[in-house]
């Protein structure tokens, strides 16, 4: 009980204290406001990665989710041969513990960010975001863990049918993936001028979206927009009221064909298949990569620390360098529809709302699944050069999505 208490203590304050430290430092430099959110930022998407991992390990070791689903018991439904309750519980404690380091992070270094940006968030706030992310991640695992479960309870798969399953579960979690966005982020229906403007501007992209969103960003100064819904007719955009305070139309605009350049691509099931690709190779390199072996050997730990190293490479090489890919390709397609200059003034536009740094390195972009404005710019430009015109005066081209 006291390495229980213990843990989920050093949990709960460890990240606090290292991060509050760090930022403390970072803000005490005389670097430029963007250069020291970017030390922040690329220091917390290492602390986004270990941290949960490190609380999985802890978990583990503790036998926490042993001792938490011997205390409920066979209590509570059974669903294909699966425990509901027991299921239930082992999620939210994964979960949970897993949300802990991460909220500590982020409340460490928000004072400094609070400083630097001149915010006026609460803390509260920003552990609600983070928890609303962790409650995504959460639900998408549960769909897709007990899915699987499922699919393997109902029949006795050879390999093939295995692997069909897993991708079969891979396209509805991800086809799902941009309502739970939907569901857990704070918003109100747009209205007003502000509804009518966005509205104007999406027609003139060819878009009807089913229904239009204010997200809060003002308090925490946040441009940004998105288009969640893989269902022609049931699409959503929402955008942050700070977004909508800082561009003008002609860069609003360009934001959106952005969005709407996503869904016309198919952005989203490139990305299904490309995890398809990689966790079914999983699957079948199983046995012949020795990965079986290894959990018989060391256990749990046999089997989570190559999946976790798979999911590194996943994460940041592969995944990352296809969004990287895909928003050079937004871009295009937003400077195709809305024009290039337009396009060009809605990245300056972004960067100077949200305090980016304009360079950045390599594995940064690829961990964010995002180039620096600097090559997306660049993109821009070279594209406008090589196509001879600014895109300003070609029509709307309706998604084929």
């Amino acid at each position: 009980m006291l390495a229980t208490i213990a843990f989920v203590l050093a949990l709960a304050l460890g990240p606090f204290v290292a991060f509050r430290a760090y930022a403390h430092r970072v803000e005490s430099t005389d670097a430029s406001v963007e250069d020291r959110l970017h030390r922040l930022n690329r220091v917390q998407q290492g602390g986004g990665f270990v941290l949960p991992i490190a609380a999985v390990i802890g978990l583990h070791l503790l036998e926490l989710v042993e001792r938490t689903t011997d205390a409920v018991g066979a209590m509570g439904p059974e669903l294909f041969g699966i425990g509901v309750l027991e299921f239930a519980v082992i999620t939210v404690v994964s979960f949970g513990l897993a949300a802990l380091p991460l909220v500590s992070m982020a409340l460490g270094t928000y004072p400094t960010v609070r400083s630097l940006r001149d915010t006026s968030a609460s803390p509260w706030r920003i552990a609600k975001g983070v928890l609303a992310v962790m409650g995504i991640v959460a639900v998408t695992a549960a769909i897709s863990i007990g899915g699987f479960l499922a699919f393997l309870s109902t029949v006795d798969p050879s390999l093939p049918l295995l692997v069909g399953g897993f991708a079969v579960l891979v396209a509805a979690v991800y086809g799902l993936s941009p309502y739970l966005i939907a569901v857990f982020q704070d918003r109100v229906p747009l209205e007003g001028d502000d509804r009518e403007r966005v509205e104007r501007l999406c027609r003139e992209l060819g878009y009807r979206p089913r229904g239009l969103y204010l997200l809060e960003g003002e308090s925490t100064k946040t441009a940004n927009a998105l288009v969640a819904g893989t269902v022609p007719g049931f699409r959503y955009v929402f955008l942050t009221d700070y977004l909508l305070a800082e561009c003008d139309d002609d860069e609003l605009r360009a934001i959106l064909a952005h969005e709407f350049g996503h869904v016309a691509g198919r952005h989203l099931w490139q990305r299904s298949l490309l995890t398809v690709a990689v966790f079914g190779g999983w699957m079948v390199g199983f046995e012949p990569l020795g990965i079986g072996a290894l959990e018989e050997r060391f256990g749990f730990l046999g089997i989570f620390l190559p999946l976790m190293a798979l999911f590194a490479l996943y994460q940041v090489v592969l995944l990352g360098g296809l969004a990287r890919w895909q928003e050079f390709r937004a871009d295009a397609y937003a400077a195709r529809q809305a024009g290039r200059d337009a396009t060009l003034a809605a990245l300056e536009t972004l960067a100077d709302a949200n305090d980016t740094r304009r360079d950045a390195g390599l594995l940064y972009t690829l961990a964010t699944q995002h180039p620096s404005i600097d090559d997306r710019l660049e993109a821009v430009r070279d594209a406008g050069g090589r196509d001879g015109d600014d895109g300003a005066d070609r029509p709307p081209v309706a998604p084929t999505e």
